[in-house]
């Protein structure tokens, strides 16, 4: 099953808004050190440090911007030609919202040692797990919406997703009610939920 261009396009695009709000905020703090650092005449260097570190982040803020924009300008317009933007908007919310359903929130467990203290272990099957949902994608078109998961890593993390198909499914149709979903299908390292709309 080929990917859209929302679909391969979403997490980078992710990364990128990221890196700009990060950028973004460290512009600010940085603009209000180096107007403290101004008046201060001994601390020169350190101030001309703090000016490259703020212009730099100013520059991969203008570049992260003007990249996002492009990316997003060229997806709403394929949306525009071939589907229309209300479904791009649902697409990005129940992205979102799928990646929260999935995640395991239970990363660690309590044990009690044979003297009685009691440690707590991390599982790592979650950890894996989840860093594999949480590159879930929903495309929501005028005639198909559908789910991609990442399968992960780990036998024991994929036996996790394999014992939640059945509540995926129940969660993407009660999302989507106008559409029919099949059985999912795996492809390569992902497997998908296909919806069909219905007649």
């Amino acid at each position: 099953m080929k990917k859209t261009y929302f679909q391969k396009l979403f997490n980078p695009c992710i990364t990128i808004f990221s890196t700009l709000l990060f950028c973004i905020i460290c512009s600010f703090l940085l603009n209000i050190c180096m107007n403290t650092l101004q008046k201060i005449t001994y601390l020169a260097l350190f101030y001309q440090f703090v000016s490259i570190v703020y212009i730099s982040s100013l520059f991969v803020a203008i570049v992260a911007f003007f990249s996002l924009l492009a990316l997003v300008y060229h997806e709403a317009f394929l949306r525009l030609k071939e589907d229309n933007l209300t479904n791009l908007w649902k697409s990005i919310y129940q992205t979102l919202t799928m990646r929260i359903f999935l995640r395991q929130s239970e990363h660690s467990e309590t044990v009690t040692t044979i003297e009685q203290a009691k440690i707590t272990r991390y599982n790592p099957i979650n950890k894996y797990f989840n860093r594999a949902v949480r590159k879930a994608i929903v495309d929501v078109r005028e005639n198909n919406v559908t789910l991609l998961i990442r399968i992960p890593k780990t036998q024991q993390a994929t036996k996790i997703l394999k014992d939640m198909e059945m509540l995926i499914s129940e969660e993407i149709a009660n999302r989507n009610p106008d559409y029919y979903f099949s059985r999912p299908e795996r492809n390569g390292k992902c497997l998908y939920f296909v919806g069909t709309k219905r007649k």
